[in-house]
């Protein structure tokens, strides 16, 4: 499958700087007191909307939202996420080394159906499935990162935005706030955070997941560093890099595209070897300096739509 055959023009609606789940829970200590109230805050989803359908593929999404451009969060990949069939997907652990993974790992983790059963009740136990959408308190600060999720339950999706960071603690014991409340969200949260820990044995053990699907930002060469740049890697795809998406609005320097197929295969096995100062030989003309490109990957998850429509004009 060749890339231009991949271009995606449809209206829909980072390497990852995105506070992920485990990151936002982490943060959360004590009572998670209250900043100043600001004018405005993340905005909320709508309440309930129509189920998103098989083609969907997932049942829940926990993400990190934040006012930011498109281009800043565009390698942002949801903290968790359970798909249609069951298997919880989160990124794994990224080794403590310069220069790191061009990708962040995914790992994937079986689930039985007891164990959907359970994060259900406890949904509905929290007073996430009333109907309400905003447990944010209307206390965060302006432009800072909010948590989303969406649940499928009984045909319908739940699209829900709260602070993650309203933690309460009890000591040693578990605390239960009232449902419905900002720190009932943040529990529901922070439980997510750790599904085996909860859960037990009706969580399998991870392995690797690979996506059917990358979207992939293609640009200048990341800076050479003689003492850790390698040899270029030879460009993943059939052909150049011209026929990869389409150009950004106001940088020709840049493209976007999806890829699929054995494309998304070709560049998964790339991967592998490659890093944040990778560079990729464009095999329009080997031996020009305007050959050597950079990429910025984003593994596609579902729900995720086109990450490249609001870059290069939707």
């Amino acid at each position: 499958m060749r890339p231009s055959a991949a271009r995606h023009r449809r209206p829909q609606p980072a390497l990852l700087i995105a506070l992920t789940l485990l990151g936002l829970v982490a943060a959360a200590c004590g009572t998670g007191g209250s900043p100043p109230p600001p004018s405005a805050g993340p905005s909320a989803s709508a309440s309930v909307s129509p189920s998103p359908g098989p083609e969907a593929g997932f049942r829940l999404r926990a993400t990190t939202v934040q006012a930011l451009p498109p281009l800043s969060i565009f390698a942002w990949t949801p903290g968790l996420l359970i798909t249609d069939d069951l298997v919880a997907i989160q990124a794994g652990a990224i080794p403590a080394i310069y220069p790191g993974p061009l990708v962040t790992p995914l790992l994937g983790a079986r689930l039985t159906e007891a164990a959907w059963t359970t994060i259900v009740d406890e949904a509905r136990a929290a007073g996430l499935l009333s109907g309400a959408s905003d447990f944010t308190g209307g206390m965060m600060p302006m432009g800072a990162a909010a948590g989303r999720l969406e649940i499928v339950v009984d045909g319908r999706t739940f699209d829900l935005t709260g602070d993650p960071t309203r933690v309460v603690r009890c000591g040693t014991q578990r605390c239960i706030p009232d449902p419905g409340t900002p720190e009932a969200f943040a529990g529901f949260w922070s439980r997510l955070a750790d599904l085996s820990g909860w859960l037990g044995a009706e969580v399998g053990p991870q392995e690797p997941w690979t996506p059917a699907a990358y979207a992939i930002l293609v640009g200048p060469p990341p800076a050479e560093d003689p003492q850790l740049s390698g040899a270029p890697l030879p460009w993943p795809f059939e052909g150049p890099s011209s026929e990869l998406g389409d150009v950004l609005v106001g940088d020709p320097t840049q493209r976007c595209g999806v890829v699929r197929g054995d494309a998304a295969a070709s560049l998964a096995a790339a991967l592998q070897t490659a890093n944040q100062l990778t560079r990729w030989l464009d095999p329009v003309a080997p031996d020009a300096p305007e050959a050597l490109l950079g990429l910025t990957v984003r593994p596609l998850l579902p729900g995720d739509g086109d990450p490249c429509a609001p870059l290069v004009g939707g």
